[in-house]
C-alpha cells in the first residue's frame, strides 16, 4: 500500500510503502525504514537539520501516519487503522 505524504507549506510530496510486518511483537502493523523516513524529510522539506513545519515525516497536510513505536533498528512501527490515508 503506497501512501503519498505532503507538505502544502513547501509545496513538496513524497511517496513511500510501508510494509506489513508479519510476524514477532509488531505483527499486523507496517513499518517504514529509517533512511525511507529520512528521505521523506529531505524531501518534503528540503532542509537538512530540524525542521519544524510538519510531523515526523516532514508531512504537513494530507496523509497522515501514526507512528506507534521503533523497532531495534529504529525502523518506525506504523499503525495504518489509526493513520489518516
Amino acid at each position: 500500500m503506497k501512501v503519498t505524504l505532503t507538505n502544502t507549506f513547501h509545496n513538496t510530496e513524497v511517496t513511500i510503502d510501508p510494509i506489513q510486518i508479519k510476524e514477532g511483537r509488531f505483527a499486523g502493523y507496517h513499518k517504514v525504514s529509517r533512511a525511507t523516513m529520512m528521505r521523506a524529510r529531505r524531501t518534503l522539506c528540503g532542509r537538512s537539520g530540524c525542521c519544524q513545519c510538519g510531523g515526523i515525516f516532514s508531512e504537513r497536510g494530507g496523509a497522515y501516519l501514526k507512528v506507534i513505536n521503533e523497532d531495534c533498528d529504529r525502523n518506525l512501527i506504523i499503525d495504518m487503522k489509526a493513520s489518516h490515508v
